[in-house]
């Protein structure tokens, strides 16, 4: 087996004070072998101008119109390496943010 990172915990100003998220999507996620339906936000922070942030059970995230100022609370980063285009050496790495709870702050 290969020991690669499948997560690391965050701290709350690791991603900045304020997060701004809009709702992406709803689908379905596998967490440890099971589906479950969860909600999809893309977001941005005065640290990280671009990351997606995924809430599984809906029940855990309200859904909104527009942007709004969220805060999240359990947050996990769970690396994503992507294939470039250009060339088989070159990837790009996803910020991908697993959090238990979504809160709407406005």
């Amino acid at each position: 087996m290969s020991n690669r990172v499948t997560s690391i915990v965050l701290k709350d100003n690791q991603l900045g004070n304020k997060i701004k998220a809009t709702v992406k999507e709803e689908r379905e996620i596998y967490v440890e072998g099971k589906r479950i339906p969860c909600r999809i936000f893309t977001a941005s922070s005065a640290l990280h101008p671009d990351f997606e942030i995924i809430v599984p059970n809906l029940r855990n995230s309200l859904r909104f119109e527009g942007r709004k100022e969220v805060e999240l609370r359990e947050v996990t980063l769970v690396p994503s390496a992507k294939r470039n285009n250009i060339g088989t050496v070159s990837r790009s790495l996803e910020l991908r943010i697993f959090a238990k709870q979504l809160l709407t702050l406005n």
